[in-house]
């Protein structure tokens, strides 16, 4: 039985690192040496393109070019989850997927909620002057209507009854999951952008990818012991502590020269502590927001978030570890 269970596992993890598909930074054993410079140059252009478009925008914009963004990708972020999951249980029970007005209000109506409470709170009071009483009372209420109409809504259900309402539940859990891991946290950028200047929402951004890309660059040259198998099957000890070693290196010089460009910038003190507790949080906490969109999409079946990116995948796949 003990055999039998292993070689479950083992099968499990295979299916899941096909499944995982082109986001992480080792392939399969069966990979060879080109396939894996084919991958890179498929991944390469996109995120290239990426860099540029996004120093257009804030060389032209400045900070409301940021927070337009970040607003542009918590939209992207949630519909690409709620999507996922929702195949998830269409395909499980078998149902057709349906467009469902009611259904697209409520999903919509929670992220307006979440919104209103942290994004678009951040803009009203930092942009408008707008009263903090105003907005509480706008976001209390806004969760007032959506619990009324989740509980009526499952009640009138023509076949309501446990199936239904786990099946409604899950998906409820899963919507409001991302809105927190990914909606709530990102979020902050907008707030970290007004308090603090661009500055420190593209130095932190700037050490995630080069973070993201080292640990591909280890993974692939040099890994071979797998980190969280049962989550990331692609993922390696040495990724990780490459990825790690080069986020610290690159730390001070990054900080140093983003520092230079900046208007204000010699009024910075602390400046090396300043980057060693950042490239500590990239280094060991940033990976995990991977690891955790890995779980999500074994949970679901899913080999990505969406299709946006060539090579990438969807916006969740290109920033969940952001």
């Amino acid at each position: 039985q003990q055999q039998k269970q292993q070689q479950h596992d083992d099968d499990d993890i295979f299916t899941g690192a096909q499944l995982r598909g082109g986001n992480d930074e080792t392939k399969p054993p069966a990979s060879s040496s080109s396939s894996k410079m084919s991958n890179f140059l498929q991944r390469a252009p996109p995120a290239i393109l990426m860099l540029l478009l996004t120093y257009i925008l804030i060389s032209k914009t400045g900070t409301n070019g940021i927070i337009g963004l970040v607003l542009l990708l918590q939209v992207g972020m949630y519909s690409e989850t709620c999507s996922i999951v929702e195949d998830y249980h269409y395909r499980i029970n078998n149902e057709p997927r349906l467009f469902k007005l009611e259904e697209v209000i409520e999903k919509w109506w929670w992220f307006g909620t979440v919104l209103s409470g942290t994004s678009v709170r951040y803009i009203a009071e930092g942009m408008y002057g707008a009263k903090k009483e105003v907005l509480d009372l706008v976001t209390f209420g806004m969760v007032s209507v959506g619990l009324l109409c989740a509980v009526v809504g499952m009640a009138s259900h023509v076949c309501a009854g446990p199936d239904v309402f786990r099946s409604y539940l899950g998906k409820v859990a899963a919507s409001h999951f991302a809105l927190l891991f990914l909606v709530g946290q990102s979020s902050f950028w907008i707030k970290t952008v007004q308090e603090y200047g661009i500055l420190w929402v593209l130095y932190p951004a700037l050490l995630v990818i080069i973070n993201d890309t080292m640990a591909y660059v280890f993974g692939v040259l040099m890994g071979k012991h797998k980190l969280l198998p049962r989550l990331s099957p692609k993922k390696t000890v040495e990724g990780f502590v490459g990825a790690g070693l080069s986020t610290f290196l690159a730390s001070l010089p990054l900080l140093n020269f983003l520092l230079s460009k900046s208007s204000g910038g010699d009024a910075v003190v602390n400046v090396k502590q300043h980057a060693l507790i950042m490239a500590a949080y990239t280094s060991f906490i940033a990976p995990f927001g991977g690891f955790l969109a890995s779980a999500v999409k074994r949970a679901h079946g899913a080999k990505d978030f969406g299709t946006l990116i060539p090579g990438h995948g969807g916006v969740v796949d290109r920033f969940d570890c952001q």
